[in-house]
């Protein structure tokens, strides 16, 4: 509020060539009244409702083409659209000190545009209240710019800025944090999310070490404080508590402190480790994600869960603590091995199901530039994987409710990963197998449509994942499914998936998986 959305965002329209629009103004336009007025006369719920109808109007306008929307101070304080806004467009807020506030409110008024908020006999109590009230929904955007004592040009070159550099937002209140998808992002963004920390520990494995590390080192080079690195041995078999002690040690060694910040340069395992070790150590320390696999992009980096295993229960010991900042640099893709990259695919298509039909359609018409690695769709895939978990994510940070969606397939899959000692298969191609047991499961149940098993299955065949279900595998698996970290006692949150984009989970008891596991065997 009175901070200059409406002057910045029409002379970056003006700069940049592009259609502007102020909400507000469409508001009395299709009110046939002023903001004043409809305050006065509808009440505050009313104005919020038409303000909200609007701009998702105008955010569906897909033939209108880019352009630029100033909007009310209040207008994304309701957090379900707030995070929606964040899913269809570049969001940025403009702040400023409550003195400049007031300033502005009393010269708006001096020129008849009274702002309803803060027409009372107190308006700097009201522009307290209101910053408190608010603080959450200003921060979670793709950048916060501060307006006092700054020209207009000025503004307008940092808000298109924040608009060119094509991020996806993970909204998380004070945590909220930037996840940079494209090649070279390693090189170009690392040095700019260190901020200044006492120390940094860099933990890596060693396969990504001897690749990534000269880059990444290079960048934290430019900080003239302590380094320290841990380098892991790679494998899902040493995310463990035992491995975790690597990165521990490495920190106390190089005498890391609150002020520090790890740096997670890996696969999933790398990320969740050093998730983990972030949470615990001291009490928590900032970290930044670098994944440089497939599977750590569009699954283990975005959302805060870091976690090890434990004997065979997969990520029982764990904490949600979000980064500060996930870099995915696609170039990283080119160097990971085939069957860990296939694999990752899984989780691809498990993303697409949940909730992007685009991305399931582009994965069946693209499927071999896919494979081959075309960096293009390699960006679009990630992209598309990473906007699905942050929206799911911003709904439903503790997995209290729809974040569970994202184990679609992890149930029965788990349990295949875990009774071959995390070697047998990889995380992916487990996944991919629980997928088509958890579909088959649901048309058991008359949950999931047939045609939405064959077409899964169908993609996994020609994305070369495993499809086969072995009876043998699956009676092994059995025995591990009590150990499913969404088990309640006697039953398990089953994800179901009736269609694409038509995912639940629904408390499903044990004994009945169990007693019905083997029957979804290919043998």
């Amino acid at each position: 509020m009175a901070t200059g959305k409406t002057t910045v965002a029409r002379h970056l329209a003006e700069h940049l060539g592009l259609s502007w629009v102020d909400l507000d103004e469409l508001i009395e336009r299709r009110s046939a009244s002023t903001v004043a007025r409809l305050f006065a006369e509808r009440g505050e719920a009313e104005f919020r409702r038409l303000e909200r109808e609007l701009l998702l109007e105008e955010l569906s306008r897909e033939s209108a083409g880019a352009r630029i929307i100033s909007l009310g101070g209040g207008a994304l304080v309701d957090r379900a659209l707030r995070v929606e806004v964040l899913h269809r467009a570049v969001v940025v807020t403009l702040a400023a000190s409550v003195e400049t506030i007031l300033a502005r409110a009393q010269a708006d008024k001096a020129g008849h545009n009274v702002r309803p908020l803060l027409a009372g006999s107190d308006p700097e109590r009201a522009v307290l209240r209101l910053l408190h009230e608010r603080k959450d929904a200003y921060l979670e955007a793709h950048g916060v710019v501060t307006t006092d004592g700054r020209s207009i040009s000025d503004l307008a070159q940092e808000v298109e800025r924040i608009y060119r550099s094509d991020t996806v937002v993970v909204a998380a209140a004070e945590q909220t944090y930037q996840v940079y998808i494209g090649p070279g992002q390693i090189g170009a963004r690392l040095g700019q999310l260190l901020g200044s920390p006492s120390g940094t520990l860099l933990v890596s494995d060693e396969n990504v070490m001897p690749l990534y590390g000269p880059r990444t080192r290079a960048a934290l080079d430019q900080l003239a404080v302590v380094h320290a690195q841990a380098v892991l041995t790679p494998g899902e078999e040493h995310k463990s508590l035992a491995g975790l002690s690597h990165i521990y040690q490495a920190a106390f060694n190089g005498g890391m402190d609150r002020k520090s910040l790890f740096v997670g340069l890996g696969g999933g395992v790398v990320t969740d480790m050093t998730g983990f070790a972030a949470a615990t150590w001291v009490r928590g320390v900032a970290w930044l994600g670098v994944p440089t696999t497939l599977l750590s992009m569009v699954d283990a980096s975005v959302g805060g869960k870091t976690a090890v295993d434990f004997e065979t229960a997969k990520n029982s010991v764990g904490a949600f603590w979000q980064p500060r900042g996930v870099i995915c640099d696609v170039e990283t893709l080119r160097t990971e091995t085939d069957r860990a990259f296939l694999g990752a695919l899984s989780e691809v298509v498990k993303t697409a199901i949940i909730g992007d039909p685009g991305l399931l359609e582009l994965l069946e018409s693209q499927a071999d530039r896919i494979m081959q690695r075309d960096l293009t769709l390699l960006r679009e895939v990630v992209d598309r994987c990473v906007r699905v978990k942050a929206r799911i994510v911003a709904l439903d940070e503790r997995e209290s409710g729809i974040r569970a969606h994202l184990n679609l397939g992890h149930t029965i899959g788990h349990a295949l990963e875990a009774s071959g000692g995390y070697t047998a298969l990889t995380h992916g191609e487990a996944v991919s197998l629980g997928l088509v047991a958890a579909l088959r499961f649901g048309q058991r149940r008359g949950h999931t449509d047939p045609l939405l098993t064959e077409r899964v299955l169908q993609l996994l065949k020609r994305l070369q994942l495993p499809h086969v279900l072995s009876r043998r595998a699956l009676e092994a698996a059995k025995s591990l499914l009590a150990h499913d970290k969404k088990r309640a006692g006697t039953s398990v949150r089953f994800i179901y998936a009736r269609n694409v984009g038509d995912v639940w989970a629904e408390p499903t008891a044990l004994v009945d998986i169990e007693s019905d596991i083997t029957l979804l065997a290919d043998d």
